[in-house]
C-alpha cells in the first residue's frame, strides 16, 4: 500500500490506519472537514496538514483503485455520506455472521477495531486468507 508520513504520524497516532482505498473520495472528505468532531474526539490538524493529508487520501480512494473491495466498498457507499466503515451495507454483509460477543471481547472492544482480526489492515490487505481465526474471541 502506498503510505504518506504524515498520515502515518497523524492518524496512525490515535487509531488503526484505514488504508485510503477503504472509503470513495466524498466520504474522506467528510472526514477531514470535520476533524474537529471526528467520531466524538478532537482531531484538528493545522491547515496544510489537513489538506496534504486529504490530497494522500483523494489520490488513493476507493473509486480509483483497482481491489475489488474497494469497488464494493464504493458501491456499498453510493452517494451517501457513510464515513465509517461499519455503517456500509458491504462490512454489514461481510460481518453478519459475526457474533456479537466477539466485537464485545476485550482484544476486539469495537466494530470499527479492525485490526484485531484482519491484522494486515494498515498494509491495505484484508483478504480472507489475511484474517485472525475469530475463535480466539469466543
Amino acid at each position: 500500500m502506498v503510505q504518506n508520513e504524515l498520515f502515518v504520524n497523524e492518524c496512525g497516532a490515535c487509531h488503526t490506519l484505514y488504508p485510503p482505498h477503504m472509503l470513495p473520495k466524498h466520504s474522506w472528505q467528510i472526514i477531514m472537514d470535520n476533524l474537529d468532531e471526528h467520531f466524538g474526539d478532537d482531531a484538528s490538524l493545522l491547515e496544510n496538514e489537513r489538506k496534504a493529508i486529504l490530497s494522500f487520501l483523494i489520490q488513493h480512494n476507493a473509486d480509483t483503485s483497482t481491489q475489488e473491495m474497494s469497488y464494493k466498498i464504493s458501491k456499498s457507499i453510493g452517494s451517501e455520506g457513510i464515513i465509517a466503515m461499519t455503517q456500509t451495507n458491504f462490512w454489514k454483509n461481510q460481518h453478519q455472521a459475526i457474533p456479537k460477543r466477539v466485537f464485545e471481547h476485550s482484544e476486539v472492544r469495537s466494530k470499527a477495531n479492525c485490526k484485531a482480526c484482519h491484522n494486515d489492515i494498515e498494509k491495505g490487505l484484508i483478504e480472507d486468507d489475511k484474517i485472525k481465526n475469530i475463535d480466539a474471541f469466543m
